[in-house]
């Protein structure tokens, strides 16, 4: 597995560990797979994928066997290019009876032999070119040969037309016209050919292959090679097919021909193809099932006429019984010139693919210059030729079986579709290639379906249900991931299809039920669940209908991946382990649908929409990348979450919990459409008044308090505001460089900051620090900081030289100096807790509000006696509250601090960044002003950990 994933497929590896689909088979026969489970037991796995249909035969088919054993025996050739390749002519030779026989041909067809399908219709694309390349190499011959004979004797009457095509004057002379004529026909024969294919269509990866294939996700990096492929929606099929001659002129394109008329030379227009090929599958597979309707297969013989072009039929999944026909084709009445067949071909066991070329469509020469290392090498035509004669055996017998089967699929899945007609949106197919294609389900009660849906995997997750809850292996198309492919053997017994169609009828109440946790469960390791439960919600409209005044956004992630249980019930049947294993697993893919929006009013009665743009990873989760400094897609992922938000009308975003972390506090992030804050400035305002309420019955202005990871800015600011109204002070900071340098600049600071506000500025002082200072500074001569550059160092000089026994603001590096400290507020950036709890006082009170805690949980339990406060919680004007599967430790009409700071930048019309990088003072009081005006209080100390 990690080989696979080290030296092949890295993301797909993923992917497949996500989903559950991460199986090691190690034997196949007949309609199973097997691989062994964890305990080593050998698990039988009902194969309905097939190959993507390759196995019609079903897996190591017996008959084939036993011929590739003789084959091998016989030592038949494998390399024996140039040379006549007898298995490749009787192979062709079968075929071309066959395809005359079903398509009602009478000319010949020609062959040419591939390894993969992919490759078969590159080739079929590469005739017709170079069909059509002859085509144009003599009516160019024809066109220069035609200039050529005008003598300068001769009149050409030009008209207007084209004088501009030619770009030329009215003046011009006749040699200017011939080479006029001649760059003209040139540039036109030089111009890109163009494929034509369908909307939903599927026809490869190569190169050219994968740019005839609608699905972008196979195209788009490619869009610079300048391919032009045109895909017709059936409208557009529809309206071409009725245009007639206006048709032919939209793709097509012409020259001037010169002819000679009275001894005058005029020119006519000569109609050229620029279409190379209309690529069409009769039955459309990877793109979602669709077999072509009648209406649509007569569009596209009209087109085929009009337009002139070949058409290629992409037999390669559908073709080679997989339908009930050699050709799915053939009784569609598809006028094809071109047939590809590859996958079942090979009868589930060699590389094989085959383009059968119309007689007429052929050009000599072609089959010089195509070959192919693998293509008609004997051992793969002869089991081929094998297979053909097989599935034609006994009046045709396995392919009358397939229609059988397909029939009882058919009757089957429609009764199922009836049963759950708001699950299951259709059923289609055509023999043994079918697609059961279901609702979308991003407006599901089950938040966790609907982001299922916004990531696009539903059909995988089905998949991965089946595949680990019933051992039956299917898998969504890949360009329509709602639509689950099914593509079994033609051996598949009736109680087997019986069998699937139970298991996925589970599924289809699951989705019925809005059960996400019924339909997880097999991929988390639990298969003991019979039925699942109703978690349908029956709830009112909580709001009128008018929208509220402002909207914005707020960035969040998991606390622990237990929190699930809230957001989505149907999870609570899952342990934390089981819930961390499918958090860690859906990280594959991190994109989600915005929770249900609240409505949060203002104090004077303006209302704002505040949505939630979920991350689903956890706060542990998030300490790992930032520990490995491993951030670029968590900031992409906010930075999409970002982007949508503003799309979606909103104003401000904040960033919730550690996201602001991740972002350096919103300074990583580029060219922010919207206004952002982290919420941090009022997160400190309601912290400290918080803790100021917890110390309400206590003497503050005769206690100590220390300030752990006070040179950050965080501590700067709680040191700043709450350090003059206590007795003493001390700053903390970390054993690194530099550290106690910038604890000092945030003391002179504090002294500058009271100097100013109590001595210069003359405000009431009362009790505390600030009060002891400035009665400490009155002896100071006032000339003494006139003109000063640093007046908070000057300050503190002067206080250690002449109070040399007291303790205004101490600085430290040692955390043992919180000892006697009453109050210890912890703002640090430490990756994990390290304040050790014998070091802290008895009663004493501790703020921590570090990211993550500097006091861990285990060490709270120890002493009782300490009362631990993590900020402040905020109270909403009018008890106005989140949806109770988000609010986590939150009360009803409770909403945090950096939640409140974006609804009131919302209320308040904000421009530009709030809490934005550091944060100052002043923004800290700016905000708690903005509060109060909107009647955003104070509501409870948090106590808990909300990370």
């Amino acid at each position: 597995m990690e080989s696979y994933a080290t030296f092949c497929k890295p993301q797909l590896t993923r992917a497949l560990i996500s989903l559950r689909l991460d199986k090691i088979y190690h034997r196949a026969a007949g309609n199973f797979l097997y691989y062994n489970d964890e305990n080593n037991k050998e698990i039988p796995v009902l194969d309905l994928l097939g190959g993507y249909g390759a196995t019609l035969l079903g897996h190591n088919s017996p008959f084939i066997r036993e011929r590739i054993k003789r084959y091998l025996d016989e030592e038949i050739p494998v390399h024996n290019q140039f040379s006549i390749k007898k298995p490749a002519a009787l192979l062709a030779e079968r075929l071309n009876e066959l395809l005359k026989e079903e398509t009602g041909t009478h000319s010949n067809f020609l062959f040419c032999f591939a390894s993969t399908g992919a490759e078969s219709i590159e080739i079929a694309l590469k005739s017709a070119e170079f069909t059509r390349n002859a085509q144009l190499e003599e009516l160019g011959q024809e066109i220069v040969t035609a200039i050529a004979k005008i003598s300068d004797d001769k009149e050409i009457a030009l008209t207007e037309e084209q004088r501009q095509h030619l770009q030329l004057g009215e003046n011009a002379s006749i040699e200017e016209i011939k080479l006029a004529l001649a760059a003209f026909t040139q540039n036109r024969l030089d111009k890109k050919p163009i494929f034509l294919a369908l909307e939903n269509s599927f026809h490869g990866k190569t190169m050219i292959t994968a740019n005839c294939t609608y699905g972008a996700m196979y195209r788009h990096y490619l869009r610079r090679m300048k391919i032009d492929t045109q895909f017709l929606s059936p409208g557009e099929l529809h309206e071409f097919a009725s245009m007639g001659k206006k048709a032919h002129d939209i793709f097509n394109s012409w020259l001037w021909s010169p002819q000679e008329d009275n001894n005058q030379i005029i020119l006519t227009k000569k109609p050229f193809r620029v279409v190379t090929a209309f690529l069409v599958e009769p039955v459309q597979g990877e793109g979602g099932i669709y077999p072509l309707s009648a209406e649509q297969i007569g569009e596209i013989n009209r087109l085929k006429q009009i337009l002139g072009c070949p058409v290629i039929a992409d037999e390669v999944q559908s073709g080679s019984g997989r339908c009930g026909f050699l050709v799915a084709s053939s009784d569609t009445g598809l006028d094809a010139d071109y047939y590809v067949l590859s996958k079942a071909l090979g009868a589930g066991y060699v590389k094989i693919g085959v383009v059968a070329i119309r007689q007429e469509s052929f050009t000599p020469g072609f089959d010089v210059i195509q070959s192919s290392t693998f293509g008609e090498d004997d051992f793969s035509c002869q089991i081929a030729h094998d297979f053909v004669n097989f599935l034609h055996a006994d009046q045709r017998y396995l392919l009358k079986q397939v229609t059988q089967l397909g029939e009882e699929f058919r009757t089957r899945l429609s009764i199922l579709k009836e049963q759950y007609p708001d699950v299951i949106r259709d059923v289609r197919g055509k023999g043994l290639l079918w697609g059961i294609e279901f609702h979308d389900v991003i407006n599901s009660d089950s938040y966790i379906l609907q982001n299922i849906a916004v990531q696009s995997s539903l059909g995988y997750v089905i998949s991965g249900h089946l595949l680990c809850g019933s051992h039956i292996r299917v898998a969504p198309s890949g360009s329509a991931a709602n639509v689950i492919r099914v593509e079994p053997s033609v051996f598949l017994e009736v109680e087997q299809i019986i069998r699937f169609v139970e298991a996925l009828s589970k599924v289809c109440l699951a989705i019925h039920h809005a059960d996400a946790g019924f339909i997880v469960a097999p991929l988390l390791g639990k298969k003991d669940l019979t039925l699942s439960t109703d978690y349908r919600r029956m709830e009112s409209p909580q709001y009128d209908g008018r929208e509220a005044d402002y909207k914005v956004a707020f960035i969040n992630h998991l606390i622990s991946a237990s929190g699930i249980r809230e957001v989505d019930p149907s999870f609570s049947i899952f342990s934390d382990e089981e819930l961390e294993l499918f958090v860690e697993n859906s990280t594959f893919n991190l994109a989600t649908k915005p929770f249900k929006a609240a409505r949060i009013r203002s104090g004077n009665g303006k209302s704002v929409e505040f949505t939630l743009y979920p991350l689903t990873v956890t706060s542990k989760m998030i300490k790992k990348a930032l520990e490995k400094n491993d951030l670029g897609r968590l900031r992409h992922e906010i930075d999409v979450r970002i982007t949508q938000a503003a799309s979606d009308g909103n104003t401000a975003v904040g960033l919730g919990m550690f996201t602001s972390i991740i972002t350096n506090n919103g300074k990583s992030l580029k060219n922010t459409p919207i206004s952002v804050t982290t919420g941090n400035a009022l997160t400190i305002s309601i912290g400290i008044e918080a803790l100021q309420k917890s110390i309400a019955d206590r003497d503050m202005v005769n206690m100590r308090i220390a300030i752990v990871g006070g040179a950050g800015n965080i501590g700067s600011v709680y040191a700043e505001i709450l350090g003059p109204q206590f007795q003493e002070m001390v700053l903390i900071g970390s054993n690194n460089h530099g550290s106690l340098k910038k604890l000092d600049m945030v003391k002179y600071h504090i002294y500058k900051n009271i100097y100013e506000q109590f001595i210069v500025n003359r405000m009431p002082v009362t009790e505390g620090l600030a009060k002891r200072i400035v009665e400490s500074l009155s002896t100071m001569p006032v000339d003494d900081l006139i003109d000063k550059e640093n007046v908070g160092m000057e300050i503190d000089r002067y206080l250690s030289q002449n109070y040399p026994a007291q303790t205004f603001i101490y600085t430290s590096q040692n955390i043992s100096d919180i000892e006697n400290c009453d109050v210890i507020v912890c703002a640090s950036n430490a990756s994990e807790a390290f304040l050790s709890v014998e070091k802290i006082k008895e009663r004493a009170i501790v703020c921590d509000i570090s990211v993550p805690h500097n006091l861990s949980d285990e060490d709270i339990l120890r002493r009782t006696d300490i009362k631990v406060l993590r900020g402040g919680i905020v109270q909403t004007p009018n008890n106005d509250s989140l949806d109770p599967r988000v609010r986590a430790y939150l009360k009803e009409g409770q909403i945090y601090a950096c939640m409140a700071e974006t609804v009131l930048l919302g209320l308040e019309e904000y421009k530009g960044n709030f809490s934005y990088g550091n944060i100052s003072v002043t923004q800290v009081i700016d905000i708690m002003t903005i509060a109060k005006k909107h009647n955003f209080t104070l509501s409870d100390i948090k106590e808990n950990s909300s990370l």
